[in-house]
C-alpha cells in the first residue's frame, strides 16, 4: 500500500469535510452549502460509500485530496502533506520526486527566513533596520516575530555562501529567485540592504519574499520593493499575504479586508484589525478572489487613494463582477494608506475597516474627485466613459436605475443618452460573450462538463417519470439554458405528449442524442444516481420539487429584471397603460 493509499484508508472524508463544514445527514450520503460559491439551498454532497464529493451548484467534486487542496488552496503535494502530517503518516520521499524537490525549496526558504529574521533581530549588522522598523514604522518586537521579519544585509553573497555551505546548489537558489545574476554574468544576492518580508501560503510555508528599501542610495534610484519570483512553491496567482494569520479572523467576521502593501498588513494586525491581507506585489487575480470566497463571502478593497489605488479598485471590480461576492471598499481619510492611518491613530482604522461602502460608491466618488466634479464638458465626458462599462457588469436592474438617475442628475445631462449608452455597451458585451458561448461548444472536452442544478433535474425527473406531468405543467424549455439540457427537455416533451409504450430511462435518452454527448448523459445519470442512492423516496421527491422551484424562480427574477428595466427606460408621460401592464405582471412575479 503505497502513501496515497494509506491516507485514504485511514481519513474518512465525512470526518474530513465535517471539520470544515456543517454537514447533514440524507439518506446514505451527507449535504451541506457548499464552502465553494455562495448558496442558501444545499447543492454539495458527500458520498462516505464512494468517499467522493461533488457541488451540483458550481460542479467541483473529488476525494480527500482534491477537497484540502480547494479548501486550502495547495496543490496535491501540499494536500498530500497536509493530510499525511493529520495521520502521523511519514512520507517516503522516494516516491515523489516532485515532492523531494519542493521540500528541498522550503528547506531553502525557511533557512533563508530565518537567516534574514536573525540579522535584523540579534546581529549589529541590522541594528539600522531594526531601529528604522521599530522607531519609524512603530512595529513592535512580537510583530516583527510573528511575521518573521527580517533585513537583507548589504553584502552581495553572504545568503548565498551561507546556503551553499548547508548542501543547496546555485540552481535550486536561482530557480527560487534567492540569487541571480549580475551585469558581470557572477551570482549574486537578490535582496540586499532592504527589508524583508517573508511570503507564506495558507498552511504557514514560507514561499517567497517581498524585500522593501528604508534609506536612499547615493547616485542611485531603486524600485521600493523587489518580491520573489514565481516558482515550484510560489504561485503569485494564488498567494495572499497574511492569509495565513488573517483566514480564522476572516470567518470570524465573515469579511476579508485586502489592502496593497505588507507593512499596511503587519500594522493592521498590529492594531487589532486581523482579517486583512495583501495581494503580494500583484494586481488582485480571480484565482485569489475564489480562495478567499472559502473563507467568506464579504471582500472589502481599501486601496491607495493615489491612480494606481483607483486603477485597481476597478480591476477588483471587473474580476468580482461575475462571482457571488458581496465587494465593498473601505474610504479613510486623512491618510494615504491603512498604515498611514494607523501610525496616526490606530482606532481610526479600527472605525474605518468595520464600515465598509459599497465599492461602486466608492468608485463613483473617486471618479467625480477626478474629474473636477465635472465641472466642463471634457469632464463629464472622462466620467460618462469610465462609469458606463462599470454600470453595464452591476446585475440587479433597480441599482443600474439608482445610477442612471444619480449621473444623469450629477452631470446635468437626460436619462435617455446614458440608456442608450449603456444598452450599447450591453450588446457589444453580449456579442462577445456569444462568440465565446459558440466556440466553446465546438470543444469536446470531457473534464470541462459540468452538471448544473437544471441539468440534474431532468436526470432526477426521468428517474421518476410520475413527476414529468408537473415538469412539463411549471416549465418549459426557455428555462433551460444548457444546449445539452435543452435536447434533454425535449426528448422528456415528446416522450410525454407521444406513445409512452417505452420506458423513459438513460437508454432511451441518449438513443435521441448524438453521440457526442453519450458520455455526459453517463455522467450526468452517474452522479444523479450515487449522490441520491439510498435516501427515501419522500426526501427525494423534496429535492425534486425544490430543484423545480429553483428554475421557476430563476425564470420570475430574469423576467422581473426586464420588467424593472423597461420601467425605468420608458416615457411615463405617454405610457401610462403599459406601465400599468407592467406593474400589474411585476406584482404577480413577488
Amino acid at each position: 500500500m503505497d502513501n496515497v493509499d494509506e491516507i485514504k484508508r485511514k481519513i474518512n472524508i465525512v470526518d474530513l469535510v465535517s471539520s470544515y463544514l456543517t454537514l447533514k445527514k440524507a439518506g446514505k450520503n451527507y449535504k451541506a452549502c457548499c464552502p465553494f460559491h455562495n448558496e442558501k439551498t444545499p447543492s454539495f454532497m458527500v458520498s462516505p460509500e464512494k468517499q467522493i464529493w461533488y457541488c451540483f451548484g458550481c460542479n467541483k467534486g473529488g476525494d480527500i485530496f482534491s477537497f484540502v487542496e480547494q479548501i486550502e488552496g495547495l496543490d496535491f503535494v501540499g494536500a498530500l502533506n497536509l493530510l499525511a502530517d493529520k495521520v502521523g503518516i511519514v512520507l517516503e520521499k522516494g516516491n515523489f520526486t516532485k515532492k523531494s524537490e519542493k521540500d528541498r525549496f522550503f528547506q531553502i526558504t525557511e533557512l533563508s527566513a530565518r537567516f534574514f529574521h536573525f540579522i535584523l533581530t540579534e546581529h549589529k549588522g541590522g541594528e539600522i533596520a531594526k531601529r528604522y522598523i521599530t522607531e519609524k514604522r512603530k512595529i513592535k518586537d512580537k510583530t516583527i516575530r510573528d511575521f518573521m521579519i527580517g533585513y537583507a544585509p548589504d553584502n552581495p553573497t553572504i545568503l548565498m555562501d551561507y546556503l551553499i555551505k548547508k548542501g543547496f546548489s546555485k540552481s535550486d537558489l536561482e530557480k527560487l529567485g534567492i540569487i541571480t545574476k549580475s551585469y558581470k554574468g557572477n551570482f549574486v544576492d537578490k535582496f540586499r540592504d532592504r527589508i524583508i518580508f517573508p511570503i507564506k501560503n495558507t498552511n504557514g510555508k514560507i514561499v517567497g519574499f517581498g524585500g522593501r528599501i528604508f534609506r536612499e542610495v547615493k547616485g542611485m534610484t531603486l524600485p521600493k520593493y523587489i518580491n520573489s519570483v514565481q516558482s515550484d512553491i510560489y504561485d503569485k496567482s494564488s498567494v495572499l499575504y497574511g492569509l495565513d494569520q488573517a483566514k480564522e479572523a476572516i470567518r470570524q467576521k465573515d469579511l476579508v479586508i485586502i489592502v496593497e502593501g505588507y507593512l499596511d498588513v503587519i500594522t493592521s494586525h498590529q492594531a487589532g484589525v486581523k482579517n486583512v491581507v495583501a495581494s503580494s506585489g500583484t494586481a488582485l487575480t480571480q484565482r485569489q478572489v475564489e480562495i478567499l470566497s472559502r473563507y467568506t463571502s464579504n471582500i472589502a478593497f481599501c486601496f491607495d487613494s493615489d491612480e494606481a489605488g483607483q486603477m485597481a479598485t476597478k480591476r477588483a471590480m471587473e474580476i468580482t463582477q461575475f462571482s457571488d461576492i458581496n465587494v465593498k471598499a473601505i474610504k479613510i481619510e486623512g491618510a494615504k494608506d491603512p498604515d498611514e492611518l494607523i501610525l496616526k491613530d490606530p482606532s481610526l482604522w479600527e472605525s474605518f475597516s468595520s464600515n465598509p461602502m459599497p465599492i461602486i460608491d466608492y468608485y463613483y466618488d473617486s471618479l467625480m474627485k477626478k474629474n473636477n466634479l465635472a465641472e466642463t464638458t471634457e469632464d463629464k465626458k472622462k466620467i460618462s466613459q469610465e462609469f458606463i462599462p462599470v454600470l453595464s457588469h452591476l446585475y440587479n436592474d433597480i441599482e443600474k436605475a439608482h445610477w442612471i438617475k444619480k449621473i444623469s442628475y450629477d452631470l446635468a445631462i437626460n436619462e435617455k443618452y446614458f440608456i442608450e449608452a449603456l444598452n450599447k455597451v450591453e450588446k457589444s458585451k453580449n456579442q462577445v460573450f456569444n462568440k465565446k458561448d459558440s466556440e466553446e461548444k465546438t470543444e469536446d472536452n470531457f473534464s470541462k462538463i459540468k452538471i448544473s442544478k437544471e441539468m440534474l433535474l431532468l436526470a432526477m425527473v426521468v428517474l421518476y417519470p410520475f413527476k414529468i406531468k408537473e415538469l412539463i405543467e411549471k416549465t418549459n424549455i426557455e428555462d433551460i439554458a444548457d444546449v445539452l439540457g435543452k435536447n434533454v427537455y425535449n426528448i422528456i416533451l415528446e416522450w410525454h405528449n407521444g406513445n409512452k409504450e417505452k420506458e423513459i430511462n438513460v437508454e432511451y435518452i441518449k438513443n435521441k442524442i448524438e453521440k457526442e454527448s453519450h458520455a455526459k448523459i453517463d455522467l450526468l445519470f452517474f452522479l444523479a444516481l450515487n449522490f441520491f442512492d439510498g435516501i427515501s423516496e419522500k426526501d427525494i421527491l423534496i429535492d425534486i420539487d425544490s430543484l423545480m422551484q429553483d428554475l421557476i424562480k430563476k425564470r420570475k427574477d430574469k423576467r422581473r429584471r426586464e420588467i424593472e428595466f423597461e420601467l425605468v427606460s420608458i416615457d411615463k408621460t405617454k405610457d401610462k397603460e403599459k406601465i400599468k401592464i407592467l406593474l400589474r405582471e411585476l406584482q404577480n412575479l413577488i
